[in-house]
């Protein structure tokens, strides 16, 4: 029991950043108003940005070795719920809010709303840079909200169309 608790590693400093914003992401995610997202839309949201973000995280925090976070030896219940609630979360709250009116506002917003997550981690203690910048992630957000998020939109209803 005792390696159990360890291995959850919950003694990593700023590990409460991570596991409030997840649990708060996706409860407002699990109650939000679905305007322009089913459920089965948001189920596939989770799985493919979940899978995204642990694919990202794994080459560039353990292979290329940019970053730390929590305890660097131990993929804890923080790096579990990073990296599979907060990118999923934010790419589900997007696709539901965004429309063809608001597409460029949203994008700055989530972009604007995922850089002080990023910082909210590092401030925390919780992120720990060992040669990833900033400016990397300024883009990888842009990307992911302007290019990502709409393709995978665009590719799930198209599915569905063909499937009906």
């Amino acid at each position: 029991m005792n390696s159990i608790v360890k291995n959850l590693d919950l003694t990593s400093k700023g590990v409460w950043f991570p596991i409030t914003l997840s649990i708060l992401l996706l409860l407002f995610t699990l109650f939000m108003k679905k305007k322009q997202l089913t459920w089965r839309e948001i189920y596939l949201t989770y799985g493919v940005f979940g899978f995204i973000a642990w694919m990202s995280d794994t080459i560039t925090g353990n292979v290329f070795d940019f970053y730390d976070v929590g305890n660097p030896n131990i993929t804890g219940l923080g790096d579990f719920m990073a990296f599979s609630f907060i990118p999923s979360s934010l790419a589900a709250i997007y696709l539901n809010f965004r429309t063809e009116r608001n597409k460029w506002f949203m994008v700055a917003l989530f972009t604007v709303i995922s850089l002080l997550i990023h910082w909210g981690i590092q401030w925390t203690g919780y992120f720990k840079n060992k040669g990833w910048n900033s400016i990397v992630s300024l883009v990888i957000f842009i990307i992911a909200y302007w290019l990502i998020a709409p393709l995978h939109l665009r590719i799930m209803r198209h599915i569905d169309r063909n499937n009906r």
